[in-house]
């Protein structure tokens, strides 16, 4: 990631820390307009990343989406890429975030900005109440629970869960619950559900 940032003349790197103490200490003095942050220290330092200085945030992260209650989501970050990603995308993604001139997360450029869907879980071949059903899954409710949740019978919600498994070719109840935690995390465990495209060379032209 040095060597990527060294290829970018708006970006002056004022230092590295793998440390939540080192990133706090590191806002305070440095106050950077950029922050390109590992999504598990992210999640380490949590609401102490929190100061009256908001920079723009790029996750690298080893997940495929930003997950579902992550310490820092769609009010924090700016975008995310996969660890994994091809140079070129994380070179257009630091081109991106490094180009925006919004004071702050949420003003001026964000709504068109293409790192913003990053940040989206791919989409499910589910129905709204299904994908409803399926989240309220991945809290580790009980059918009772989520049927009075909704205020729909017991059976009318194993029917969801019946109709979510073969849609997500999950085998048993246990794989669904499993499939629906790690959603929530973050995680794909499901072979239908692709991830959003990052955004390519091509979106830089």
């Amino acid at each position: 990631m040095t060597t990527l940032l060294k290829q970018f003349p708006q970006y002056l790197h004022v230092g590295t820390t793998s440390e939540p103490a080192g990133l706090a200490r590191a806002l305070g003095v440095y106050r950077p307009d950029v922050l390109v942050l590992d999504q598990e220290l992210a999640e380490a330092v949590g609401e102490d990343c929190g100061t009256e200085h908001h920079p723009r945030v790029l996750l690298i992260s080893s997940r495929q989406h930003v997950g579902l209650d992550a310490a820092c989501g769609h009010d924090c970050a700016c975008g995310l890429v996969p660890d994994s990603a091809p140079v070129p995308h994380i070179r257009a993604a630091l081109k991106i975030i490094g180009s925006c001139h919004s004071s702050k997360l949420g003003e001026g450029y964000c709504n068109s900005c293409p790192l913003r869907g990053s940040l989206r879980p791919p989409p499910l071949p589910l129905s709204s109440r299904e994908q409803e059903v399926f989240l309220r899954i991945g809290l580790g409710e009980s059918n009772q629970q989520i049927a009075a949740h909704f205020g729909r019978s017991v059976k009318t919600i194993e029917t969801h869960r019946e109709n979510i498994k073969r849609k997500l070719g999950l085998d048993n109840g246990a794989a669904l619950v499993e499939a629906a935690m790690a959603w929530r995390r973050g995680e794909v465990l499901i072979r239908s559900a692709q991830r959003p495209a990052l955004p390519g060379p091509a979106a830089l032209s």
